[in-house]
């Protein structure tokens, strides 16, 4: 027999429907929003963080940085024009500096005008004679009288990542007549190593670039030693840094 269904109980049952359709979406909406916002949050204060702590070991870097090359610079005003061509007395004289020596895990050299090392400490590297006029930080001291750090490179005789700094010697009237580097040896323990031996939580850690040159100097995955960066237009986010922003 044919059912009969009341009309006005169809269109109450539609009615419930509806609404109870319009808060299931408006409470799912709602909930979708408040977790985005908490994502959005979560985001914010974590990245906040990271930034600080970043921010407090790049500042404690650049300190030693700055206090190895104020020493270079110290001790190359201190160096007469008589003593930088005395090869003799000129290796004399790092050796009586241990306070450099400690500085610098990679030795200390001297050079002449011409980019060619005449002493060093310790002598075991075997440097002396060689020339270093294509080491970027080299050049500069000489040629440009500027006291710069060098990008990382495997060394000549140490075979072995490594980077200077270097400081111009001038004569009397401020003529460059020489050049005074810290070898900074990073397949040994070095200052840098309260940043490569540091984690970020427990699987994060910290990478140190050289911009410039788009190099990792550090890390703490040492597999990643002067590892080149991502070529411009690869990666937004790394070129973002590399360009100079500075945030999380």
């Amino acid at each position: 027999m044919p059912l009969n269904v009341n009309p006005q109980h169809s269109v109450q049952a539609r009615i419930t429907f509806g609404v109870l359709a319009i808060f299931l979406a408006s409470l799912w909406s709602l909930s979708y929003y408040a977790s985005q916002v908490l994502r959005r949050d979560m985001q914010s204060v974590l990245g906040e963080q990271q930034f600080s702590t970043v921010s407090f070991i790049a500042a404690n870097i650049n300190e030693q940085l700055g206090d190895r090359l104020k020493a270079l610079q110290t001790v190359a005003q201190t160096i007469e024009p008589a003593t930088l061509a005395n090869d003799a007395r000129m290796q004399k004289t790092l050796e009586q500096l241990p306070l450099l020596q400690n500085l610098f895990n990679g030795g200390v050299i001297a050079y002449r005008l011409d980019g060619t090392a005449i002493a060093e400490v310790p002598q075991a590297a075997k440097r002396i004679g060689v020339n270093y006029m294509d080491i970027d930080t080299i050049a500069a001291a000489l040629k440009e009288g500027k006291s710069t750090f060098g990008q990382p490179v495997i060394g000549k005789k140490l075979l072995a990542p490594v980077f200077g700094i270097t400081a111009p010697i001038r004569d009397a009237q401020g003529k460059v007549i020489g050049a005074l580097s810290g070898v900074t040896n990073l397949g040994k323990p070095n200052f840098l190593d309260q940043l490569s031996n540091q984690r970020f939580g427990t699987s994060g850690g910290y990478v140190l670039l050289a911009p410039r040159y788009r190099l990792v100097v550090t890390a703490t995955d040492k597999n990643r030693v002067m590892q080149p960066l991502p070529a411009p237009g690869i990666n937004p986010a790394v070129d973002r840094f590399v360009n100079g922003y500075e945030g999380y």
